[in-house]
This record gives structure tokens, C-alpha cells and sequence, in this order.
């Protein structure tokens, strides 16, 4: 039977985001539920939203903080990725990661649209989803605060199948552990 090996580099800092990301959605009021939407870490090159027979994340609210892509980067200026290194020369790492929050949007009826005030409350819905994204990365850099990290623009998922919801991207530097466990 072999050992597990924990991550030292990606985990902590996800572990980390995930954290501040639920303690700022808490503070989001959301008209369907009382309770806190669920944060998870989720794999993958993007995010699918399930759907069973009694369940919808979308609707019951999901948020995620999920791994985009990691390269060295510390020989260039951060965030830039270094080019010839070896695996054991990278002095720092760029781990980019994806945070982001959904939830319903408005949808039609056999004889209805949704109106302009059920479009405004989702609009703003998914700003305060944003504000709560940003002041996550506010909250990881205090406890975090001599990490690089590179904001990118927080940007709108497509409304779609009755989901709506954001994103931002943030790359933050990391230090070169996996090298030194082996040592």
C-alpha cells in the first residue's frame, strides 16, 4: 500500500481560497435560501454545472475555486513564465485559479418573459457574487501578505439552461516546494 502524497504547493493556497470565498458569500443575502451556498474545489478545464432528478447546483447556488494552470516563474518578472528550467530550478511558482458563483437567473413561462425587475435582481445578484469574489482575494492576501498575486478582469458566464453567475481569475505566486520534500 503506498502513502498519499499531499500536494505542498497547490493545495494550501486552494485550501486557503476557499475559505475566504465562503466566509464573503456568506455575507451575500440571497432571496431563494437561507442557506450558505456551498464552496467547493472543483477539477477540471471549466466548471459544469450538475443537474439530477431532485438536485440543481445552479439554482441551489454553487461556487468554486478550481486550479487553471500552474509554470514556473520567478526568473522572470511575476507573472510571466519562465522558459529552461528544470523541475527542481523553478524558484517560484504561478498558480492560476478560477473563483466563481452561480445561481438562477431569471427563466420564461409558456406565456411569459421575465420581466426588467427580475433581470435587475439577478444583474445585482451577481455583482454582490463579484464584490464577494474580490473581497475574497482581499481576505487571502491579509492572510497571505507576501504571496505575488495578478488580478485578472472579473467577467459574466453566459445565461444559459436557467444559470447565471462570474468569475475572476487570480494568479498567485507560490513557493517551490515539491523539490525540497524529496530532499
Amino acid at each position: 500500500m503506498t502513502t498519499p502524497i499531499s500536494d505542498p504547493v497547490i493545495a494550501p493556497v486552494a485550501a486557503d481560497l476557499v475559505i475566504c470565498l465562503a466566509t464573503e458569500l456568506a455575507k451575500v443575502p440571497d432571496p431563494v435560501s437561507e442557506v450558505p451556498r456551498p464552496v467547493c474545489l472543483r477539477p477540471g478545464d471549466r466548471v459544469d454545472l450538475l443537474l439530477s432528478q431532485t438536485r440543481d447546483e445552479c439554482c441551489e447556488g454553487l461556487s468554486w475555486v478550481r486550479m487553471v494552470r500552474i509554470y514556473p516563474s520567478g526568473q522572470q518578472t511575476f507573472p510571466l513564465q519562465d522558459s529552461r528550467v528544470t523541475p527542481c530550478d523553478v524558484l517560484r511558482w504561478a498558480i492560476t485559479f478560477e473563483l466563481g458563483a452561480v445561481r438562477c437567473a431569471p427563466t420564461a413561462e409558456p406565456e411569459n418573459l421575465p420581466t426588467c425587475d427580475e433581470w435587475t435582481e439577478s444583474t445585482l445578484n451577481q455583482y454582490d457574487d463579484l464584490a464577494a469574489i474580490r473581497r475574497a482575494l482581499c481576505c487571502y492576501q491579509q492572510q497571505n501578505p507576501y504571496r505575488l498575486m495578478a488580478i485578472d478582469p472579473g467577467e459574466p458566464i453566459t445565461t444559459e439552461g436557467g444559470c447565471t453567475g462570474v468569475t475572476m481569475m487570480v494568479t498567485i505566486g507560490a513557493p517551490p516546494c515539491d523539490c525540497l520534500e524529496q530532499s
